[in-house]
């Protein structure tokens, strides 16, 4: 449901999973034994991830931009790019900074290779919007 955001929390360095389980207990258990955070859109997630002692968020909106800057605004967190902390949208490994000039990364975990391309302009505009609120 929310793959994309996933991404960009990556891409921003936080320790991120993506949840594939079928029961949400079992999300809110694993959330509450590693002492992370569950963002959802699901209301009934949320209100058993709360009535549970685990942390969540409610997500608004599903799309993007609006979804990072509504966590930034609830949690605090600084939602900027690191090229030295960022992880691999693939695993959530940490990504190796290989090289600075041009940047290019390699993954610890699965070994893919990430480098400043053509896609790069529109990351950054998202993150100068990020940082904009």
């Amino acid at each position: 449901m929310l793959g994309n955001l996933l991404t960009w929390l990556r891409l921003l360095g936080f320790d991120t999973l993506y949840w594939i389980g079928k029961h949400d207990i079992e999300m809110v258990e694993k959330a509450m034994s590693e002492d992370r955070t569950i963002v959802t859109r699901d209301s009934r997630l949320h209100k058993k991830a709360e009535k549970s002692g685990a942390h969540s968020i409610l997500l608004p909106t599903s799309e993007t931009l609006e979804a990072l800057k509504y966590i930034k605004a609830v949690t605090g967190l600084r939602m900027e790019f690191s090229p030295s902390s960022t992880r691999c949208p693939k695993c959530n490994s940490l990504l190796e900074l290989v090289s600075e000039s041009p940047f290019r990364w390699s993954c610890r975990g699965c070994g893919k290779e990430y480098w400043v391309g053509r896609h790069w302009r529109n990351i950054s505009k998202t993150l100068e919007l990020l940082s904009n609120r």
